[in-house]
């Protein structure tokens, strides 16, 4: 298919050349799942001190969003206070903790898991970033 200046559209091609196979198209009738994500997949940050990310919005003013309570607390940093304050938790390396606690985003703290399994990831994190990679 061309589009003006003699162009193909790429994407209406392939959308048009999509085809769903008997067993696909059953599997979509009867609403199966088409994949799962089991177990599930919890990403944990790495950084240095006061080198965590922040999110904002455009709008927010710099010395307000510093100001917010919590700011400072991410997953690393309640994962140093959790085993500071509970011995029960010592024995996990941080990307084995998210398999026996889950993470409350809300209050920024880590909590025993009742159920599911997850499996912690930890970022990427190159060589040459020095102090950060042997952490």
């Amino acid at each position: 298919m061309e589009i003006s200046g003699g162009m193909q559209d790429e994407i209406k091609a392939h959308l048009d050349s999509h085809f769903i196979g008997p067993t696909e198209a059953c599997w979509k009738i009867f609403e199966f799942n088409m994949h799962e994500e089991s177990p599930a997949v919890q990403c944990l940050p790495i950084y240095l001190p006061n080198e965590h990310y922040v999110n904002f919005h455009a709008h927010q003013i710099v010395n307000e969003v510093l100001a917010r309570q919590n700011v400072e607390k991410t997953q690393l940093t309640a994962w140093f206070d959790y085993n500071s304050a509970h011995e029960d938790g010592l024995g996990f390396t941080y990307w084995q903790f998210p398999q026996h606690y889950t993470w409350n985003a809300k209050d920024k703290s880590w909590h025993p898991r009742r159920h599911a399994r997850v499996i912690g990831r930890m970022y990427f994190m190159s060589p040459s970033k020095g102090e950060q990679f042997f952490l």
